[in-house]
């Protein structure tokens, strides 16, 4: 099996690294990342601009060891599109984004690098799987715990129906503190709105600035949604898909427009 990892944090993240390490002995693994962070840069790709591909030699650290990879100047959705047309021998079996440091829950995941890369893979033909992890106190985070239950998860969806154009989108709960996660539950994302907050700075020239403060919060809970089973610490997975087509009102609008 040929196995292509990517995120959106960049290609030195602990994140990465402790993927890397949880598909050790899966496959032939290749690794394409963006050289700088891109989180939140959704499904973006880059026209007419040059983007540097460059090897790259990450060191050990405490989330993994040492890996090979290439960065891309690029975001998420480009390292996949140039991985499957260029970077990496084909065929590709699985494409694996993450891990994330951070959830994509909810309406979260329109916003999502992370999830996008997976997207982009599923939109190719590709089976894909976006791997977040929740961050409580980040001076506490285990990406080692995080490596192995990623590992974990991976082998319980790849034995499954990984048919071409599955996207699923995963998150493991926080592990701070040796915490440990529940059971996989899968469930639909939450269709809450997040609760915008912004700083505004008065002083600067110009005039006000705002930055984005938010965090996961979001108006409510629905029951049985992602962002339940996550914040009860079960880690989630969620078949994902990307016909925008709403086909329950083709036939109203196609009456509409005939009249």
């Amino acid at each position: 099996m040929r196995i292509l990892l990517t995120n959106d944090d960049g290609i030195s993240a602990p994140g990465l690294q402790a993927l890397r390490h949880a598909v050790e002995g899966m496959g032939e693994i290749h690794v394409v990342a963006p050289a700088t962070v891109q989180s939140a840069m959704s499904h973006g790709v880059t026209f007419g601009t040059p983007m540097a591909v460059r090897r790259v030699s990450v060191p050990a650290s405490p989330a993994g060891p040492a890996f090979e990879g290439t960065s891309v100047a690029g975001r998420p959705a480009d390292c996949v599109k140039l991985a499957i047309a260029h970077l990496v021998p084909a065929p590709i079996d699985l494409v694996v984004s993450g891990i994330n440091a951070g959830a994509n829950i909810g309406i979260n995941v329109i916003y999502s690098g992370t999830v996008a890369a997976a997207m982009e893979a599923g939109f190719l033909g590709v089976p894909s799987i976006a791997m977040s992890l929740h961050l409580g106190d980040s001076s506490l985070t285990r990406w080692d715990a995080a490596s192995r239950h990623a590992r974990a998860v991976l082998k319980r969806l790849m034995a499954g129906p990984l048919e071409k154009h599955t996207v699923l989108n995963v998150n493991i709960p926080i592990l701070d503190r040796g915490v440990e996660p529940g059971p996989m539950k899968v469930v639909p994302i939450s269709i809450s709105p997040i609760v915008d907050r912004y700083q505004c700075d008065e002083e600067t020239e110009g005039g006000p600035h705002y930055t984005a403060a938010g965090h996961l919060e979001f108006h409510y809970t629905p029951p049985e949604s992602d962002v339940e089973a996550l914040f009860q610490r079960f880690i989630t997975v969620t078949p994902l898909h990307y016909d925008l087509t709403l086909r329950s009102r083709l036939a109203r609008w196609t009456e509409h427009v005939a009249e």
